[in-house]
This record gives structure tokens, sequence and C-alpha cells, in this order.
């Protein structure tokens, strides 16, 4: 027994050792009248204190029963060490696979830490990209707000351009039926003028004619004097005469009111013509103060033009801005979104999954192979049931477990499909379709056959087949 004790002590410190060896419970008794107190650590105080008593000292059957209780923990000593022995080879074991996993852990630990500084750059560059984007969005709001003013103050100008146009046009319309009226009283004039020029000619003539007569009456007169005896002729010529001198006179007076006439008809002509000669000039005036309105209008509405053609060019580049910040913003989300899957898969992975019982591990994933017959949709929702899916199937290795799993030559349910889209085959977790292991005449079955089964063979791989869903097969789940 001492040397099972001599063994066992050899695995803890050269102070547990000495504790062991240094206890002697008879001269403990008899040189010392208390008990032992136990150091922290101490294995064999802890195991024999409870025998030690302060006032045995005079009893032999105290020390009997001491010695055989020692025998006895001795005897259990020497199991306990066995036992030890045994579960230190264990304990080696796993700390030489705890070595591994945290061989394999480090690696992963420093990827999930790139991956998490990679990350916190997306995030800043998002943040980034977000300010830059609500910046660009209130400017782009404060134009919009310029904009909006200069378009009413454009609209208030064009409506005034409009107003004023129309009255142009009204005074254009009035000078134009001005001008042709002038137009028709100069030609009334001339015509006047002209009557009044032939009139003065004709009434000169007959004032000659006049003088003449009288001169020739005057001769006539002293020829009557001088020839009375024409006097009687001279007399018939002389009323005659007179006659004439009196429808001459007659239409001498009918000429001097016409004169008289045509010289107020004048002067109320240039009267007229001076009140229109003012009226055009006030008209000439009016016509160049709307043309100098309506060339700082047209001034105007070709700045308010350039500005709103700079606005929609700044509005269609705000607006592009916009749209690519929009697609930087999604794109940077998804990679959000994918370094979080991908964060929690790493998590996952580090986490060391116990499977249930009844349940096969490999990997980070747990398989189950169910012991029913059951259509695909059946199959699936008893997945389901036990909280997992039909089994998805990404590499080589998942397909040779899995045909390991089966056993030989038989038909499993796996998670695949094109009851959605037909020749369109997916994953039941939506994972896409990239490496496949389809027997070399499959898939052939048309819109009856939607479903895939995974015939396992002795080879390592075995084959898929799509077959009528409603068919009933064993199915395999994986979580």
């Amino acid at each position: 027994m001492s040397k099972g004790i001599y063994e066992y002590t050899n695995g803890f410190e050269d102070e547990e050792l000495n504790v062991i060896k240094t206890i002697d419970i008879d001269d403990h008794i008899y040189n010392n009248k208390r008990p032992i107190v136990p150091r922290k650590n101490d294995v064999a105080g802890d195991q024999h204190s409870v025998y030690l008593w302060r006032w045995k000292r005079h009893f032999p059957t105290a020390a009997v029963c001491l010695g055989l209780l020692c025998v006895l923990l001795l005897a259990w000593i020497i199991g306990l060490l066995l036992y030890q022995r045994n579960q230190l080879t264990s304990s080696d074991t796993l700390t030489k696979e705890r070595n591994q996993l945290q061989t394999s852990y480090n690696p992963l630990t420093k990827e999930k830490g790139q991956l998490q500084t990679s990350s916190n750059t997306q995030t800043k560059k998002r943040d980034q990209l977000q300010t830059s984007y609500n910046t660009l969005t209130k400017e782009r709001d404060q134009l919009q707000t310029s904009y909006n003013t200069l378009a009413k103050e454009r609209d208030q100008l064009q409506t005034r351009y409009n107003t004023l146009t129309k009255e142009k046009d009204q005074l254009q319309t009035s000078y134009n039926n001005l001008t042709k009226e002038k137009d028709q009283l100069q030609t009334s004039y001339n015509t006047l003028t002209n009557e009044r020029d032939q009139l003065q000619t004709s009434s000169n003539t007959l004032t000659k004619e006049r003088d003449q007569l009288q001169t020739s009456n005057n001769t006539m007169t002293k020829e009557r004097d001088q020839l009375q005896t024409s006097s009687n002729t001279l007399t018939k010529e002389r009323d005659q005469l007179q006659t004439s001198n009196n429808t001459l006179t007659a239409e001498r007076d009918q000429l001097q009111t016409s004169y008289n006439t045509l010289t107020e008809e004048r002067d109320q002509l240039q009267t007229n013509y001076n009140t229109l000669t003012k009226e055009r000039d006030q008209l000439q005036t009016s016509y160049n103060t709307l043309t100098k309105e309506r060339d700082q209008l047209q001034t105007s509405n070709n700045t308010l033009t350039s500005e709103r053609d700079q606005l929609q060019t700044s509005y269609n580049t705000l607006i592009k801005e916009r749209d690519q910040l929009q697609t930087s913003n999604n794109t940077l989300t998804e990679e959000s979104d994918q370094l979080q899957k991908d964060t929690e898969c790493l998590k996952q992975s580090l986490v060391q999954k116990v499977c249930p019982q009844g349940w096969k591990k490999f990997g980070s994933s747990c398989y189950y192979v169910s012991t029913e017959y059951k259509s695909w949709e059946e199959s699936r929702q008893d997945c389901r049931d036990r909280g997992a899916d039909l089994v998805v199937i990404n590499s080589e290795d998942d397909q040779t477990f899995v045909n390991w799993l089966c056993g030989v030559k038989d038909y499993v349910w796996i998670g695949l499909t094109d009851s959605v889209t037909e020749g369109t085959w997916k994953w039941v977790d939506d994972t896409p379709l990239t490496t496949t292991y389809w027997n070399s005449k499959e898939p052939n079955g048309g819109r009856a056959e939607n479903c895939a089964y995974f015939y396992s063979w002795s080879s390592d791989t075995g084959e898929w087949w799509d077959y009528d869903c409603s068919y009933k097969y064993r199915g395999i789940c994986e979580k």
C-alpha cells in the first residue's frame, strides 16, 4: 500500500508528498493534545482529521479503531488512485483534442477580427456616404425651394409680360387705326388742296379777264362817248357786259366764299394734323417704352430660362448622385448583411454543437435518417418538426458522408426540388446549386418528377435522381 501511495503522490507537489509522509497519528495523539488542522490542499490531513481526538491518549480501543480506519482509508485511496490514473489518460487525450481545437480556433479568431475590422471600415464608409447623402439632399431641397421661388417669379413676370403684350397689341391696333385715319385725312387734305389750287387758278384767270373786261369797258365807254352813233349797240353790249359782270361778280363772291371755306377747312386740317402729330409722338414714345420693357422682359425671360436649365441640370445631377448613393448604400447593406451572416456562421462553427440522441454529427451539422417512408413534403415537414430541414449537400465531403450515413443501396429524400420553376433546381435553404452529383441520365423527369432523392452505392459518393414527389422514401434531416 505504501508503494501505491508513493506512486499517487508523485503526481502532486513536494509539500503534499511531505504531508502524507510525515503524518503519524499515534505520535500526534501522545505528543499533542489538539487535533491536526489540515492545511489548504492537504490531502492526508483532509482524510484523517475526523479521526483525531484530543482526549483519547489513554484509550487503546480508540487507537485500534483508528488503525482499522487508516487501513480502510488506504484501500480507498488505492482505488481512487487507479481511477484517477485512467482519468489522467482520458484527460491527456482531451487535452490534445482541446489543443487541436484551439489551433483551429485561433485562425478563425483572426479571420473574425479581420472581418470585424473590414465590417467597421465599411460601416464608417457607409456612415460617411450617408452623411454626404443627407447633405446633398438638404442642398437639393434648398435648390428645389429656390427653383420653385424663381419659377413663381418667372410665372408672375410671364403673366405681367403677357398682359403688357396684350396692351401693346391693343395700342398697336389703335396706332394702326389712327395711322389709317391720318392717311385718309392726309389724302382728303391733299385732294382739297389740289381743288383749292385749281379754284385759285380759275379765280386768278377770272380776275385777269375781269380786269381786261374792265379795261375794255372803259375803252368802250370812251368809245361810247366818242361814238354816239354806236350808242345803242354799245348800250346793248354794255348791258350784256353788265350782265356778264354781274355773273362774274356772283362767281367771284362764290369763289371768295369757297376760298374762305377752304381756308377754314385747311386750318381745321392743320389743327387735326398737329393733333395727330402729337398723338403719333405720344404713341411713338409709348411704343419705344413698350419695346424697352419687352426687351427687358425678354432678357429676364432668357435669364430665367438659363437659370431654369442650370437648376434642371443640377437637379438631374443630384438625382444621378442620389441614385449612385442609393446603389452604394444597397451594396454596403448587402455586404453588411453578408458579413453578419458570415459572422453568425463563424460563431456557430466555433460553438461546439451537441447533437440530440439518434443524430449523427459531421462538421458543424447534425444529421438524422428517418425510419418512416413518406412523400417529399411529408419528409420535409417531419424534419421541420424536429427543428431541422431536408439535407443540403454543398460539397463532396457532405456527399460522401450522406452516402455513408444512408447505407448501401438505399433511397432517401434530400432538400432539392424544381417544383417552383420547372427546370430550376433549388435547395430548401435557397442556397445556389453549384456542385451536383446527378446520375448521367438525370434529371429527365419533366413536370412529373420535381423532387430529388439520394441513391447510395458502395462507392464513396452515391448519385442523385429526380422522381415523383408523392412517392414514399425515407428522408434525411440536417440542422
